[in-house]
């Protein structure tokens, strides 16, 4: 809360009423840490992750399987695949070894080669298997010709922009391998597609020189501006219910696989809050790894009850290295170090109440899994809503005493007296130490029905300041409360939904409906020892309601709902009337037509 560190403060050392100041500080909320990731704009939009990669080797049809081979059989004991690479040749043997050492009509030769083609190509590989003319002598071996695909060129189509250099520098390197492996070539593409702005898809055809070589087209779409709008009403009565946002991505400025972004968020009375972010990031190497840096400051002014000239500022720059250890289409693990360095005031009128400056050093891993036979399915499922998927982030935060951080108050506050601005919470450890991590599932046991759940939480064994603070409230969990109704040093909290019917359009112009319905429940704990009442709050909240989501193509998504608080929480004397809430999203550049 905006004003917990300096109401505690003067509760304890001075024992000042509480009765206007505990609305005070109900009302003026500071931007937590969640707050303000929730009204920036993503660094990266997310795509549909599907990989198409088209061609193949011709398959010729098989000539044993001719009637005048009918009364033809052979009897072998061993198979030899000529001109096998990448793979041991024990991997095909499943192909054959339910034949051998009895006899069988020769056609049945091309159930074995049809077999073994098949092996190959769950393996990634783009390969005919051929049975040559031979002798096959009673107990003997029978030979078989592999023709595999092998990559010689690659040939850049469309508008490639100044990244074009960066997608070969993925690409290049599937030339120089013996054999084509499309699993292999996985990674390599998906990296290509993850440049800002890109879309790449990869075409094989024939070279024209040598059975098996071919070369590979790859099409290239860019998107060199992205804009996109924001409108919702989550805020609170005391910085503005309604608030707009709208943000600009510039990818492929300097040809390194960058992307520079701009954003401002603003309540619809301009005086009450506004945030504004700007970034850049750029790729290193040809493995994925990618440096960026973000820097985001905002300012709020609540309209409180009773008026109080209260005003706090935020400004959070943070430096980030990550790199996608595992990059797959149903498949992912991106880990991520950073630092945050953040600098966090609250005055009332020109005189400074509290000031938090923090130097956090973190680590965290982000992973995603979704069923791989949802991505090709034909019976409904997609990548977008596969059978299941799961995924989530853990991240360690460790707090530093470098660059100007806060120090703690110190034995008998001394740190925190007079001439000193005084920390947001006077117990705060700005060098604690934070855990904090999120999960999601997806279930869908028939493709119009999706059981959704999410849970989020946060530990820690030292009181924090207030921006470190696990949040429950409309931008987290807990929604139909206002953001940040329960802040706690650790704390858990869980959505769960009941989605009926999908949200993909059928095209970029028809609209879908999904009806659901949730429940949230969050709870939090705080370290603070010497600071009632603020200790003895209710400490946990529940909620439900209902509604849709609605996708007009890929141009815009709102989500309508009604959330009911089911009990008090927090320093709240009434548990809140049923809130409408909505979230409307629109992509201005580019618009599709």
């Amino acid at each position: 809360m905006l004003l917990r560190g300096a109401l505690l403060f003067s509760s304890v050392l001075a024992g000042a009423a509480l009765n206007t100041t505990d609305a005070w500080a109900q009302g003026a909320n500071a931007p937590t840490r969640d707050e303000l990731e929730i009204k920036r704009l993503p660094a990266m939009t997310p795509r549909d992750s599907r990989l198409t990669v088209e061609g193949d080797i011709e398959r010729a049809p098989c000539p044993l399987a001719d009637p005048q081979f009918g009364n033809i059989s052979v009897n072998f004991t061993a198979v030899e695949f000529a001109n096998l690479k990448g793979l041991d040749a024990a991997a095909l043997s499943s192909s054959w070894q339910e034949f051998a050492g009895r006899s069988i009509p020769v056609a049945q030769l091309c159930e074995i080669r049809d077999r073994a083609a098949t092996i190959l190509r769950k393996e990634g590989y783009l390969a005919a298997v051929q049975v040559v003319p031979q002798r096959i002598p009673p107990g003997g071996t029978v030979r078989f010709d592999v023709l595999m695909a092998k990559l010689v060129r690659l040939q850049v189509r469309g508008d490639a922009g100044p990244s074009e250099r960066k997608i070969v520098d993925f690409l290049e390197p599937l030339t120089n391998q013996d054999v084509f492996n499309a699993k292999q070539a996985e990674r390599a593409m998906l990296l290509a597609r993850d440049l800002p702005g890109y879309d790449v898809r990869l075409t094989l055809r024939p070279a024209g020189t040598v059975p098996g070589e071919v070369i590979g087209e790859v099409a290239v779409t860019y998107q060199r501006f992205e804009i996109e709008a924001n409108v919702q009403n989550l805020g609170s009565q005391d910085t503005g219910r309604f608030g707009g946002f709208i943000g600009a991505r510039v990818n492929g400025l300097t040809g390194l696989g960058d992307q520079t972004t701009l954003s401002i968020y603003n309540t619809f009375d301009f005086s009450e809050q506004t945030i504004l972010q700007g970034g850049h990031s750029f790729q290193i190497g040809r493995q994925g790894l990618r440096l960026s840096g973000d820097v985001t400051y905002a300012w709020t002014s609540p309209a409180l009850n009773p008026p109080a000239p209260i005003k706090s500022e935020t400004l959070v720059a943070t430096l980030n290295l990550s790199y996608p250890v595992i990059r797959m289409q149903s498949r992912n693990l991106l880990a991520s170090v950073g630092f945050d360095l953040v600098d966090q005031d609250i005055r009332f009128g020109p005189v400074p109440l509290t000031r938090d400056k923090l130097s956090v050093l973190y680590a965290r891993a982000d992973f995603d899994q979704t069923d791989p036979a949802s991505l090709v399915s034909q019976t409904g499922y997609s990548a977008a809503e596969p059978r299941w998927r799961y995924g989530g982030d853990i991240e360690l935060r460790q707090g530093l005493s470098v660059l100007g951080a806060s120090r703690g108050c110190g034995a008998g506050f001394v740190n925190c007296l007079p001439p000193f601005t005084p920390l947001s919470r006077i117990e705060a450890d700005p060098s604690a130490f934070v855990s904090r991590a999120q999960a999601y599932a997806e279930f869908r046991p028939v493709p119009n029905v999706t059981l959704a759940w999410e849970v989020r939480g946060q530990y820690t064994t030292k009181p924090l300041s207030s921006f470190e603070e696990f949040s429950a409230g409309n931008y987290t969990v807990g929604r139909g409360y206002d953001a940040g109704v329960l802040l706690g040093d650790s704390g858990i909290g869980t959505r769960n939904e009941l989605r009926l019917f999908k949200l993909q359009p059928k095209s970029r112009n028809h609209f879908a409906v999904q009806p659901f319905a949730f429940f949230d429940a969050s709870r939090v704990w705080n370290e603070d020892r010497l600071a009632p009442p603020y200790v003895a709050g209710r400490k946990d909240l529940y909620s439900a309601g209902g509604g849709v989501n609605v996708a007009w193509g890929n141009k815009a998504r709102l989500s309508l709902y009604a959330a009911a608080p089911l009990k008090t929480t927090g320093l709240l004397t009434r548990k809140g009337d049923v809130r409408l809430l909505m979230t409307l999203t629109a992509k201005l550049v580019p618009w599709s037509p």
